[in-house]
């Protein structure tokens, strides 16, 4: 089993490891591609099947065409293997560490509960209604309508680049919403040193990762699939990394986020939320709901 410092380890590492790999991710995507090379990997048509061609960037969709986009794919894979086997191991052995421990030293009132409750609800719905809305940041494409691909929609990245919606508020609206969640879910699960560990570290990972993703953006000149011209430098001149920053200084308008927050995403997006962490408290968490 785990021990507490076993698990804030594992959520430090994996931390740690995500700030680690983009650091040198252009080293890695080129040591990887010329790999990928050697061992006659590209060119070999490998392709996304076609059901899934509304997915392909402008690249097309060929797999590894290229040395250089062979690289990328080779350490997105790595890069998610990695994340795996660091994250998953301490998520799994979570629930057994926390009843193995000390009794929670934070018994929050009913009020406090629910509301706690409905703040990590809401950064899920945020999260999830983010998806709706194409993003850089979080490599949330764009689709634009066409009649003469199977999905009636292909991709077009130039949505990525302007700002509507949650982007108006941060340009990071599908991890930032872990700081919320991860201080809330911290309380609810009664503030043990093995609740800190797992939900405050993710919290921080949320904070650093997205922080590393920005300087990384400035120092390769690209973010994905988009390179970084006049577009790429607008959007992040006039977006902030902290929440609601670009709309006091006047950068955006909070109106005009709200009207562009597509409402079904934002509805259907607070019911998962709110049923996802339901589950999570109820039946990974192990915690019964006040009465």
């Amino acid at each position: 089993m785990l021990t507490p410092l076993a698990l804030g380890g594992l959520v430090a590492s994996f931390s740690v490891s995500h700030i680690g790999l983009s650091a040198v991710r252009e080293s890695l995507i080129a040591s990887s591609g010329a790999a990928a090379d050697r061992f006659g990997l590209v060119g070999r048509g490998w392709s996304l099947p076609v059901f899934a061609s509304a997915l392909a960037d402008a690249r097309g969709v060929e797999l590894f065409p290229d040395t250089e986009t062979a690289g990328r794919q080779i350490y997105r894979a790595g890069y998610t293997a990695v994340a795996s086997a660091l994250l998953f191991p301490a998520l799994l052995g979570y629930p057994e560490v926390r009843e193995a421990t000390e009794a929670a030293p934070i018994a929050l009132s009913n009020l406090q509960w629910w509301a706690a409750f409905g703040v990590a609800s809401c950064a899920q719905g945020v999260s999830i209604a983010s998806l709706a809305q194409p993003s850089p940041l979080s490599l949330v494409p764009g689709f634009v309508p066409d009649e003469g691909v199977g999905l009636g929609v292909v991709r077009d990245d130039d949505l990525k680049l302007r700002p509507a919606g949650l982007t108006r508020i941060t340009r990071h609206p599908l991890i930032l919403p872990v700081v919320p969640w991860g201080a809330a879910n911290a309380l609810l699960a009664g503030g043990r040193t093995v609740d800190l560990a797992l939900f405050l570290g993710l919290a921080a990972y949320a904070v650093a990762g997205c922080k590393a993703q920005d300087l990384r953006v400035e120092a390769s000149a690209q973010v994905g699939t988009t390179f970084k011209d006049s577009a790429l430098d607008d959007f992040y001149a006039s977006t902030s990394f902290v929440p609601f920053a670009a709309c006091r200084d006047g950068r955006q308008s909070l109106e005009a986020a709200v009207k562009e927050i597509p409402v079904g995403a934002a509805a259907g997006g607070l019911a998962i939320g709110a049923a996802v962490e339901w589950l999570t408290l109820t039946q990974w968490v192990g915690l019964a709901p006040p009465t």
